[in-house]
């Protein structure tokens, strides 16, 4: 809820009750990942449901490296070619193997904390830990993005009752489409160093790594250079190249029945997880608007002398109730600015 009290959440729950109506929904699919352009028909169905249509299939027909589904299959399927790719992309590490690949490994960190699931992850012959992602779109969060991931990595990495010193390091790869520092680098590498002292390093196990396809210049290896190509669309690769056999699994794949269908299964997931946010994110917009409006409400009986009770008694509600509200705006003297209120009530939680 956009607000910690529970009472002033009651108020508005009674005072809607008959408006508020619930509805079941249901979804036609009609552009590819794109929410914005969801058909929503008010029909009583159960449940939200959503159906692919040929964008769909298109775009599974279509999909290369880039499409993190496809990437998530081809590495896990292939432990040799994920190896190959951790080795170009981190040539300095000296990775002579790998073991226990997996894809899609779902952390999540307590109930309500947000979850993670990575696309593809290894751990190598000194036991270190490696997580690549295939980040297609900029959000302009990304090294917040990558922190979150390095901490919910460590969460599973230490069992209760170890040493901190126990902590294996950690690397997090993010491949990119885009340049999220603007630099034109092809590789940005990131450690934890002393700001007073550059020479010194905090040494705390973690590493991490943006892999940038749109970069121009930097010194990585020629395979690298070719698979980046990849992560672009340009699958113009050199025959026997390394990107040119990540292209032969990726068209494997793409006639991979039984993906295919995880495929449809996964982005009809996504879909019904983005409606959902837009329905939570309107839910908690229409309980803000009425917060304001019992703000506006309460502010303008205080401003004529109103007392807490008589206040009360207009509105049909519990003293108690409706307390947290009056203190926050009377709190609010003189300028009595709603918004700053409902900002007091927020920060209540």
């Amino acid at each position: 809820m956009p607000y910690c009290a529970g009472a002033p959440l009651f108020i508005f729950i009674r005072r809607c009750e008959m408006t508020n109506v619930s509805r079941k929904q249901s979804v036609s699919f009609r552009e590819k990942d794109d929410v914005s352009k969801v058909i929503i028909r008010k029909d009583g169905l159960s449940g939200v449901h959503a159906s692919p249509d040929a964008d769909v299939n298109k775009e599974w027909s279509e999909a290369g490296i880039g499409n993190a589904f496809i990437f998530g299959k081809v590495m896990s399927s292939n432990p040799d070619l994920f190896l190959e790719l951790l080795q170009i992309s981190l040539p300095e590490m000296h990775i002579r193997s790998i073991s226990d690949v997996r894809k899609e490994v779902d952390i999540k960190l307590s109930i309500d904390a947000h979850g993670v699931r990575l696309d593809v992850s290894a751990r190598d012959n000194q036991g270190r830990t490696f997580d690549v992602e295939m980040q297609l779109e900029d959000e302009r969060n990304i090294a917040r993005r990558m922190r979150y991931y390095t901490g919910a990595i460590d969460q599973t990495i230490l069992e209760a009752g170890k040493s901190y010193s126990e902590l294996s390091d950690t690397v997090v790869v993010f491949i990119t489409p885009f340049d999220p520092f603007g630099e034109k680098r092809l590789r940005y590498t990131f450690q934890s160093l002393c700001i007073e002292n550059n020479q010194l390093s905090l040494e705390d196990g973690v590493t991490r790594v943006v892999l940038n396809a749109a970069g121009s210049w930097g010194e990585v290896s020629e395979e690298l250079k070719g698979f980046l190509k990849l992560v672009t669309g340009n699958t113009n690769c050199p025959a026997g190249s390394f990107a040119a056999r990540i292209q032969d699994q990726v068209i494997m794949a793409r006639q991979n029945a039984k993906w295919r269908r995880e495929y449809m299964d996964w982005k009809m997931t996504l879909l019904n997880e983005r409606v959902k946010g837009r329905e939570e994110g309107r839910k908690e917009g229409r309980e803000e608007g009425l917060l304001l409006l019992q703000i506006e409400t309460i502010k303008k009986k205080v401003l004529k002398g109103v007392d807490l009770p008589e206040i009360a008694e207009a509105l049909e509600m519990d003293v108690d109730l409706i307390r947290p509200v009056w203190e926050a705006v009377k709190a609010s003297a003189p300028d009595y600015n709603e918004e700053e209120i409902l900002k007091v009530l927020t920060d209540r939680k």
